[in-house]
């Protein structure tokens, strides 16, 4: 099959653009002006560039021209302005669309690598946009299918996995946790991920399908603390500030400036954060690897030790 893939220089983007390749399908990237280097191309593989932007939507022209799928995969989190994530998040997957109905050939689908969170009970836009992107697929007429991977861990994970493991492996210190940790999270490693979407061109009903991946069973956040810390090798140690005196101390820091993050923070952590990945074990078959594995390996290299230039 031929598959297009947004996103495909960040870090999820590249396993997918090699899970892709691998797994004997010719892909074509969509990758920003200027970003064209940053693609990794598999010795071997057939990768088509296109340079186009999703806030550019002429520049998208024979992006899906005799494409199979598109897996999308380019979005903007919280860490944005709310309207950049509407212009992105939105915007670029109705601009995807208008594309599609140019160009794409008879039997096209459009899956979405989206977030698991996005019925969690505390406000983030970033799961509102997706939410609204879900429903403009699923409005468009087009067979579709919605992955929503939780926490995502792997190697070359520079903006979450390395910081953690670098905090997680220091000698000595102390890791505070604002809260009990009791509560369950459950990440999910990045190959994992790949292998779901492999695997779900092989099932047979393939359209309008939800699946949530995550591992096989949440954890309690200190566990997954301990777990990374013993994967790292570090001597630091963690400990617990009761939900109470973590209100009080945000209470008092917001006599003084704007504590909006710092509750929704408390608020999450507070939260379980356990996902049903039923669906993708019954029908797809999908096996996910234990956090406590996955995170073994990943911190087998060194790859994490140095910050990135």
């Amino acid at each position: 099959m031929r598959i297009a893939i947004t996103g495909a220089t960040g870090f999820i983007g590249g396993y997918m653009v090699r899970g892709m390749a691998a797994a004997g399908h010719s892909v074509r990237a969509l990758c920003r002006p200027g970003r064209e280097d940053a693609l990794e191309r598999p010795a071997g593989a057939e990768v088509e560039v296109h340079v186009g932007d999703l806030l550019d939507p002429a520049s998208l022209d024979g992006f899906l021209r005799d494409v199979d799928v598109l897996i999308h995969l380019a979005s903007l989190h919280d860490h944005h302005a709310e309207d950049e994530m509407q212009r992105v998040n939105i915007r670029g997957t109705e601009a995807l669309l208008e594309e599609a109905g140019r160009h794409a050939p008879e039997g096209f689908r459009f899956f979405v690598i989206s977030s698991a969170v996005i019925g969690a009970p505390v406000y983030s836009y970033y799961r509102d946009s997706k939410r609204v992107q879900e429903k403009i697929i699923r409005g468009s007429g087009i067979e579709w299918a919605s992955f929503r991977p939780t926490l995502v861990y792997g190697v070359g994970d520079h903006r979450h996995t390395a910081p953690l493991l670098r905090r997680c492996g220091a000698p000595k210190g102390t890791i505070w946790v604002p809260h009990d940790g009791l509560s369950k999270i459950n990440p999910v490693h990045v190959e994992d991920v790949v292998d779901a979407v492999i695997r779900f061109f092989d099932f047979e009903r393939g359209v309008d399908c939800v699946y949530e991946l995550a591992g096989p069973a949440g954890i309690p956040y200190n566990e997954f603390l301990d777990l990374t810390i013993a994967a790292a090798g570090g001597g630091v140690k963690r400990r617990n500030i009761s939900k109470k005196w973590a209100d009080r101390a945000i209470f008092l820091k917001g006599l003084f400036k704007d504590t909006t993050e710092d509750r929704r923070a408390s608020a999450y952590f507070n939260l379980h954060h356990e996902h049903d990945i039923t669906n993708a074990t019954f029908e797809l078959g999908w096996q996910p690897r234990t956090y406590a594995e996955g995170i073994r390996q990943v911190a087998a290299g060194d790859w994490w030790r140095q910050e990135p230039a």
